[in-house]
């Protein structure tokens, strides 16, 4: 019984960290709909305080995840997560 909860975890960390979801929506078609949008990447990582990202080379740091995700929908940017 721990083996499958342990695999279940496993699976799940796996699908999160290789980023699982967004190539499930790929493929089911929504490929363009990404391929339309125009806003521009910012790389998010995780730090031992929380996150960091560099915007139009300027550091910007936060607290907590709801941070990033409010701040990324103000300036209009897509954010993509390394290291979480």
């Amino acid at each position: 019984m721990k083996l499958s909860v342990e695999l279940a975890v496993l699976r799940r960390r796996l699908a999160v960290a290789l980023h699982l979801d967004e190539w499930k929506e790929v493929l089911a078609g929504n490929l363009q709909d990404e391929a339309s949008d125009d806003r521009e990447w910012v790389i998010v990582y995780r730090t031992a305080n929380g996150y960091c990202c560099l915007y139009r080379g300027k550091p910007v740091e936060f607290d907590e995840l709801p941070d990033v995700r409010s701040w990324s929908a103000e300036m209009d940017v897509r954010t993509y997560f390394m290291g979480l």
